[in-house]
C-alpha cells in the first residue's frame, strides 16, 4: 500500500456479553492507520454499543435487539454488511492485535486468496480476513449454524470449494485472552460444547456432500434448515438417552427421483453414520 491512511481493511468484530474482553482489544483495534472498525453489539448485556460510543466515537457500531441466543454467524454478517472496505478482518472480542497487523497484512492481500493466522490455536482459530466480493459471492457465514463452533470452518471450507487459496499470516500479531469454557458457551441454546460442535460439524459435512453433488456454492436456506433440525434433533435426543451416536438419512431433491417401467420410481436417499472413535480423544479446536 502507497499510502497506509488508505487501508482496504474493515475490522468486524462482535459481542456478547464480552465487554470486558473487548475493553482490552478494542483500542488495538482502533489504533491500526488508517482502519475501518466495527462493533456488532448482539444484545450485549453489558452495552457494548454504549461503552464503544462513549470511548471510541470513530468506531462504527451496529446494534442488535430482541435476540437472547447468540449467533456469531448472523453477528458477524451484519458487520459485513455495514463495512465499506475492499477486506474484511473478522475477530472475536478476545482477540489482541499487535500495532503492526493491518500494515503487514496490507502487504499480503491479493485477490483469490484468504489469509489465517498460522500456527493456529484454539483462541485465534476464528480470525480470517478475506476480500468482500468473495464472502458477499459466497452469502456470508452461514446462519443456519447455531451456538458454539463450526461457523468459521465452514466459511473457510467453502472459500476453498469456490477456489480462494488459503494464505497465512504471522500469528504473532495476534494472541487471545485466556478464558473457560463457560463463556464460549453462554448465550446459546445448548451449553454443552461437545453436542454443539459435534452438532454443527455433522449439519456441515452432510451440506458439503449435498453441494459436491448439486454444484451449487450456497444451497437454498430452505434446504439448509431441514437438515439442521434434522441433525440437530436426532443428536440431541440420543445424547438425552446417553448415547453418542446418530443416524441422519437425507431425501436428494425431487429431480433425483429416478423412473422406471411400470409406474415404479426411484428415490435417492442418503445415510450417515455419526458415531464417536474408541480410544480417539475430542479435538477442542
Amino acid at each position: 500500500m502507497s499510502d497506509p491512511a488508505l487501508q482496504p481493511l474493515s475490522i468486524i468484530v462482535t459481542c456478547k456479553g464480552r465487554l470486558d474482553h473487548l475493553k482490552q482489544s478494542l483500542p488495538r483495534m482502533a489504533a491500526q492507520t488508517g482502519c475501518e472498525c466495527i462493533v456488532v453489539d448482539y444484545e450485549c448485556p453489558d452495552g457494548a454499543a454504549q461503552w464503544v460510543r462513549e470511548s471510541h466515537p470513530h468506531v462504527k457500531t451496529v446494534e442488535v435487539r430482541n435476540v437472547p441466543r447468540f449467533n456469531v454467524a448472523r453477528a458477524r454478517n451484519l458487520g459485513a454488511k455495514a463495512a465499506t472496505r475492499e477486506w474484511l478482518a473478522f475477530l472475536d472480542a478476545d482477540i489482541l492485535i499487535e500495532p503492526g497487523f493491518s500494515s503487514t497484512l496490507a502487504g499480503l492481500l491479493g485477490h483469490g486468496r484468504y489469509f489465517r493466522p498460522a500456527p493456529l490455536s484454539r483462541g485465534t482459530c476464528g480470525s480470517v480476513v478475506c476480500h468482500r466480493g468473495d464472502f458477499f459471492a459466497l452469502a456470508g457465514y452461514d446462519e443456519t449454524l447455531e451456538g458454539y463452533g463450526g461457523e468459521d470452518n465452514d466459511l473457510y471450507f467453502r472459500l476453498n470449494h469456490f477456489g480462494r487459496s488459503r494464505m497465512s499470516f504471522d500469528a504473532g500479531l495476534l494472541r487471545s485472552i485466556p478464558h473457560d469454557d463457560h463463556l464460549r458457551s453462554a448465550h446459546h441454546e445448548i451449553a454443552g460444547i461437545e453436542l454443539n460442535r459435534l452438532i454443527n460439524a455433522s449439519y456441515n459435512h452432510i451440506k458439503y456432500d449435498l453441494m459436491r453433488e448439486s454444484g451449487q456454492n450456497v444451497l437454498p436456506a430452505e434446504t439448509r434448515r431441514a437438515i439442521y433440525a434434522e441433525v440437530k434433533m436426532t443428536l440431541v435426543e440420543n445424547w438425552r438417552r446417553g448415547e453418542r451416536a446418530g443416524r441422519i438419512n437425507i431425501t436428494l431433491p425431487v429431480r433425483h427421483v429416478i423412473p422406471v417401467p411400470g409406474g415404479w420410481a426411484i428415490r435417492r436417499r442418503w445415510t450417515f453414520d455419526i458415531e464417536p472413535i474408541v480410544g480417539q480423544p475430542a479435538n477442542t479446536q
